[in-house]
């Protein structure tokens, strides 16, 4: 028989599922392989890769339906995509499959005979789409501690769940050394309805505080106290330096901010499902940052704004930064290759 392998389907939009799924896979102690059409460019020593090619095409049509997100027709990349999977599952068997994130990806691994531990993710998930993929998995993984659960969660999702902790790449750093009037902007790659216009005004409402932004966003003015850092792949030192920080109610950007014991600013992007309109929200519940819910707001909002930031107890974070979060994920990964292959003989 052949060592029992995992594949882990990584999406392409925003580049949080990579650096999860690379954090992830560096801690198995089984051979791993990441599968996706956007990986990271980099991964753990010892994790292979499957890069596919892309699920787009100059005018597809693309249908809906119920218990589909995503189905384009005559999409040469998508039959390609399909069939490299469907080799790989016959090359490495027995596997598992985690999928982070896609219905199709999973039902397809299910259809397959592959066991799937599908990764769930905020936001109003209670379509039917979601709910067959949710039912047809064999396990559930949130990359998120329990306490950030959504209070409506229906229980017997809770009980198919096992919630990892943040898996934060700043896991396990010293805590931050905030610099007095230093404000962080970090603007991600999954698309943000911020501008350079209003970072402009932004800075000319608080002309006490040194703004800097981090993030692809292109440049606009420079001001006294404005700098424009561009793309930064390892914004540590930035986010530790910063009294406050600003970004998205992404995951990944969340935990590290908790991790890091971060006085954050979570402004909801506009997602699928409202994904991070449901994240800010807890934040908000819980009293560990600041969420905002409908957006960026205007310039005149940012000095009230700041000013309550600073009041966050960064303590509050310190319980979410779990060191062990991507080793409990990986563990429970192998538990479920052993539990659903090994104990049926295979």
């Amino acid at each position: 028989m052949l060592e029992p392998q995992i594949g882990y389907y990584v999406h392409h939009h925003g580049a949080g599922h990579g650096v999860r799924a690379a954090r992830i896979a560096g801690a198995l102690n089984v051979p791993v392989t990441l599968i996706g059409s956007q990986l990271p460019v980099e991964l753990p020593i010892g994790v292979q890769r499957l890069d596919l090619p892309g699920d787009t095409a100059q005018g597809m049509t693309v249908e809906r339906f119920d218990v589909l997100h995503y189905a384009p027709l005559a999409v040469d990349g998508v039959r390609e995509r399909m069939a490299m999977l469907a080799q790989w599952f016959a090359a490495h068997w027995p596997c598992v499959l985690v999928v982070d994130v896609s219905v199709e990806i999973a039902v397809f691994a299910r259809l397959c005979a592959v066991p799937v531990i599908y990764v769930r993710q905020h936001g109003a998930r209670d379509d039917a789409a979601h709910r067959l993929a949710y039912e047809s998995a064999s396990a559930l993984l949130a990359p998120y501690p329990q306490s950030m659960e959504a209070q409506d969660t229906p229980q017997w999702l809770r009980d198919k769940t096992v919630y990892s902790g943040w898996l934060s790449r700043f896991a396990g750093k010293p805590l931050t050394t905030a610099k007095r009037g230093q404000v962080l902007i970090i603007t991600g790659q999954g698309g943000t309805g911020l501008s350079a216009a209003l970072i402009e005004d932004v800075a000319r409402q608080c002309p006490n505080r040194h703004f800097r932004v981090a993030g692809g966003l292109t440049p606009g003015v420079p001001l006294p106290n404005l700098h424009w850092l561009g793309p930064v792949p390892d914004p540590l030192e930035e986010m530790r330096s910063a009294e406050i920080v600003i970004g998205s109610a992404s995951d990944s950007l969340v935990g590290e901010a908790a991790s890091l014991g971060c006085r954050f600013v979570a402004i909801a992007e506009d997602r699928p499902f409202d994904e991070q309109r449901h994240q800010a929200r807890r934040l908000n519940e819980l009293k560990v940052a600041i969420g905002l819910e409908q957006g960026w707001p205007p310039a005149t909002d940012w000095p009230d704004m700041l000013n309550e930031a600073l009041k966050l107890d960064p303590e509050r974070w310190r319980d979410w930064a779990d060191a062990d979060a991507a080793a409990r994920a990986a563990r429970f990964i192998e538990g479920t290759l052993e539990r659903v292959i090994r104990s049926r003989g295979v």
